[in-house]
């Protein structure tokens, strides 16, 4: 059951899934069941598509690089970074899954 593709209208709540964003993979676990949005309609079909789902995710921030200026005061710039670990999630955001490729990851069984 775990470890392939699956469709958005498939997903449920507590399943563990990985999507790609930019340059990195996200490890999200779903804690909202799929809804049809009210508004969001697809520009090709015009058929309504599916609302953003709420996900929790694991994020740091990490030093990116530092540097010495010219007065000698020490800046260090910092950047975010997405973990994909299931465990210590510290960060719920929204997700507008509609034409991605979903990996499931694992699904909670009860």
């Amino acid at each position: 059951m775990e470890n392939r593709l699956i469709e958005v209208q498939d997903l449920q709540v507590g399943d563990e899934i990985m999507i790609s964003c930019q340059s990195y993979f996200k490890y999200l676990r779903v804690l909202t069941p799929p809804t049809m949005s009210k508004t969001k309609t697809s520009w090709r079909t015009k058929k309504p598509m599916h609302a953003n789902f709420r996900c929790t995710t694991r994020q740091e921030e990490v030093l990116s690089y530092s540097y010495t200026d010219s007065a000698g005061k020490v800046h260090n710039r910092m950047q975010k970074t997405w973990i994909p670990t299931p465990e210590d999630h510290n960060l719920r955001v929204s997700v507008d899954l509609n034409s991605r490729q979903i990996w499931l990851v694992k699904r909670e069984t009860i």
